[in-house]
């Protein structure tokens, strides 16, 4: 095989599979460790790959947007593991704020379960609703305008309440992350929000399962922070992980 359609190759399994280790590379194609160091040395500097220890990781791809109906139906089993390991972060009578989407209308589900006493910001309608009748947790709304795509609210007035408060702890549930372009969405109403959220706590947990890590959505929320830690679920490859924590993001699986 030539060098040409072996990069090539390579490229088409990062695709599928975000990652690759070296040892997989030289079985596929039957060469030495060194030719497989030599393609993805060049693949890195063309800007088709990232090297990790081990083998390499995909460069950010750029997401398209999908309605939260949809998002709902994707990736059900990974949310609820990271939904899981985001509870051990939450403590008896913490004041917590949790975005819209998707993620952590999985997490709002075991919170009533599992806590006694909570707070709870929110802009989420369906965040609420899950919450409502739970008597152990006391549910702040930030309303403002409604977003009816995303059963969720918006605009200054909610921003501006959000801005009034303090909180303990955010779970922000972004479409994707990448260690080049940090954490991004692609509804600049809902950014806003986020971005608030993020002011406000004093630690914040970012949810995003495995499928959305080296990814890219066409607005960033923000860069990489020290108060931030990645919650994910253990479908992330060891290859994915160890860049990140190469590059001191701190992401744990569930």
């Amino acid at each position: 095989m030539f060098a040409d359609e072996r990069k090539t190759k390579i490229e088409d399994m990062l695709k599928r599979h975000a990652s690759v280790t070296t040892s997989e590379l030289t079985e596929a194609f039957g060469v030495s460790v060194e030719t497989i160091r030599r393609d993805l040395e060049y693949m890195e500097s063309q800007g088709l790959l990232k090297r990790v220890h081990g083998g390499a990781v995909a460069m950010r791809r750029l997401q398209s947007y999908t309605s939260l109906s949809g998002r709902r139906r994707e990736h059900q089993p990974e949310k609820h593991s990271l939904a899981l390991k985001a509870c051990s972060y939450i403590k008896e009578g913490d004041f917590i704020a949790l975005d819209a989407g998707s993620t952590t209308y999985e997490l709002a589900a075991l919170l009533g379960e599992r806590f006694r006493a909570l707070t709870v910001l929110t802009h989420s309608l369906e965040v609420m609703k899950i919450l409502e009748e739970k008597e152990n947790i006391r549910v702040v709304l930030a309303g403002g305008f409604y977003l009816p795509a995303e059963k969720c609210f918006c605009g200054h007035l909610a921003l501006d309440m959000v801005r009034q408060l303090h909180i303990s702890k955010c779970f922000i549930a972004p479409s994707a992350i990448s260690l080049n372009f940090g954490i991004s969405d692609h509804m600049q109403e809902l950014i806003a929000v986020q971005r608030a959220f993020l002011e406000i706590a004093d630690q914040a947990y970012i949810l995003a399962d495995s499928s959305k890590f080296e990814t890219c959505a066409p607005m960033k929320i923000s860069d990489f922070d020290p108060r931030f830690t990645c919650i994910t679920d253990s479908g992330l490859p060891d290859q994915v992980w160890e860049a990140y924590k190469k590059a001191s993001v701190d992401v744990v699986r569930g």
